[in-house]
């Protein structure tokens, strides 16, 4: 499987994961984890999340930091 390709498969098989915000921002201040997010480092998270947005089309946010325990993914208003 070439890279388009693998990128295409995950694209998808992150949608069973799927939650929905307004906006990136509120993506991220409600499926964090409470205490995984400080002043410190919001705005790099923020920056991290945009970049996957930008680059792959969605962002995730693992399990262990996530308020659910499991994965969750956002592709934007959709």
């Amino acid at each position: 499987m070439n890279k388009p390709e693998m990128e295409n498969t995950l694209y998808n098989e992150m949608k069973k994961y799927i939650v929905f915000a307004e906006n990136l921002q509120e993506f991220i201040d409600t499926w964090h984890k409470p205490g995984m997010i400080t002043d410190f480092n919001r705005e790099a998270d923020y920056a991290d999340h945009k970049a996957d947005m930008e680059k792959y089309g969605y962002t995730i946010i693992p399990g262990s930091s996530s308020s659910t325990g499991r994965i969750v993914s956002y592709y934007g208003r959709i």
